[in-house]
């Protein structure tokens, strides 16, 4: 079990108003997430989980309440510090692989660290190891449109790891895919968390998915509903009642 607490939300509230009509999204939510395991978040359609997710990657402000992620107070931070922040510390998985098509696997992979002022060899040694690391070493000089929809989640997954970044986030990482495919992501994410020390934080609809996760967080209607973990004892911490 982690003991390292790398993400802490405290109250934090989101609401979205079109025309006349709000909607509260996520309502008085307080939840501790922790390094080197996979915790996936997981409810039905519209109940607030990847709006949670954004609010606690950096991505979404919230209405109220506080996420510290690293010991930093995020939304006290200006728009420019958040995006900083996030270059150097987060790694995002989104459900569409979000490749670019005019570039080479390897390629897609290589992007983030040419905002980091790496060096050009170093960068290409970077993003090989990483895509080694995810079994697509021999795959790498492929576009997207060669590679199956397994392929280019696992390119995803090796352009987020490539930073070595100490948070990773994933919004339905495996609703594009089949059965076969979807295990496969789900079993390298919680590699990644419990080899890297990472915290992996998902969103997911998949029960399928569920027993393969350290640890998971049910909510509904924004509320937390259950923090269970599929093989240990429940570390109790969810706040909210």
């Amino acid at each position: 079990m982690a003991e390292s607490l790398s993400i802490a939300s405290h109250g934090i509230a989101k609401a979205f108003t079109s025309g006349q009509i709000t909607q509260q999204v996520i309502r008085d939510c307080s939840l501790n997430i922790y390094a080197g395991e996979l915790t996936l978040v997981v409810g039905p359609s519209g109940s607030g989980k990847s709006t949670l997710l954004s609010v606690m990657s950096g991505l979404l402000r919230p209405d109220a309440g506080q996420v510290l992620c690293l010991g930093i107070d995020l939304w006290t931070l200006s728009a420019t510090e958040i995006d900083r922040f996030r270059l150097h510390n987060c790694g995002f998985i989104f459900q569409g692989f979000n490749l670019f098509s005019a570039l080479t696997a390897l390629e897609n992979v290589a992007l983030p660290l040419q905002y980091l002022g790496i060096k050009k060899s170093a960068i290409d040694q970077r993003a090989l190891q990483a895509l080694s690391e995810v079994g697509l070493a021999e795959r790498s000089h492929l576009r997207p449109v060669a590679l199956s929809g397994g392929e280019k989640q696992r390119v995803a997954i090796a352009r987020a790891l490539v930073k070595e970044p100490k948070l990773i986030f994933a919004d339905e990482p495996t609703s594009a895919l089949d059965k076969e495919n979807g295990l496969i992501t789900v079993d390298l994410l919680k590699r990644i968390a419990n080899d890297h020390k990472a915290t992996v934080l998902g969103v997911t609809h998949d029960p399928r998915l569920l027993s393969h996760a350290d640890r998971v967080i049910s909510i509904e209607d924004g509320y937390i509903k259950g923090d269970e973990r599929p093989n240990v004892l429940t570390r109790q911490s969810v706040t909210h009642e």
